[in-house]
């Protein structure tokens, strides 16, 4: 057991704020990263062995077990519908999440171009 599990705690999330600051830098995807923290999370708490001292404690992490897999799932499904069947090209606040326009010319040699090239 951790003495000061708050600690560890805040330590963990100082980390994964500091990497998503990191993350709007240009060429770092952070789509990739923040769906990736999301199902490896959902995924560990589902995949790894767990300990239960109980009946009612095994249904509830049985249950929550569950709970996870299918978000992991849903998730998944709802991802690949969104960038492969109807993707999503005119969105103002995605550009933000890949590149922070700290100045006027921050993001201007990624080249990004989310408007569709189809004639409709």
């Amino acid at each position: 057991m951790l003495k000061k599990p708050g600690v560890a705690l805040m330590k963990l999330l100082a980390i994964v704020l500091a990497l998503f600051i990191l993350g709007l830098l240009p060429w770092i995807d952070n789509y990739a990263h923040v769906f990736g923290f999301i199902f490896g999370f959902l995924l560990s708490y589902a995949l790894l062995p767990f300990v239960s001292f109980g009946v009612y404690d095994r249904r509830k992490k049985i249950s929550l077990i569950w709970i996870c897999l299918l978000t992991v799932v849903v998730f998944l499904f709802t991802l690949l519908i969104l960038f492969y069947i109807y993707p999503i090209y005119e969105c103002e606040f995605c550009k933000y999440l890949t590149c922070l326009p700290l100045t006027q010319h921050f993001c201007t040699t990624q080249d990004i171009n989310i408007t569709t090239r189809r004639q409709l």
